[in-house]
């Protein structure tokens, strides 16, 4: 991971998933009472999101790019699971190598 003039640039989508998701899903219950298990977004994300921060995957075809989201196997927190989470990411630029 390397930083310039507020875009942060990845080598893989593999870091820049590691970099957006929390390294654990949660479980949570609706005002229904059904329990189910969502991912999270890591504080990192969160805060780069926040200030306006754009990302470049150096991968001219990543994928993360392509379908603006991360996937990843994560454990569940407070269990012996783990389950596969999907989310969308936002400010993801085009990587070109000759730039």
């Amino acid at each position: 991971m390397e930083t310039k003039n507020d875009i942060i640039y990845f080598e893989s989508d593999e870091e820049f998933t590691d970099f957006c998701l929390a390294p654990y899903a949660v479980v949570k219950q609706t005002e229904t009472g059904i329990w189910y298990v969502e991912g999270e977004y890591s504080d990192l994300y969160k805060k780069a999101i926040k200030k306006g921060t754009k990302f470049i995957i150096k991968d001219e075809d990543s994928a993360v790019y392509r379908r603006k989201c991360v996937t990843k196997r994560v454990p569940v927190q407070g269990t012996r699971r783990d389950t596969l989470i999907q989310m969308e990411v936002q400010n993801l630029e085009l990587y070109f190598e000759d730039f």
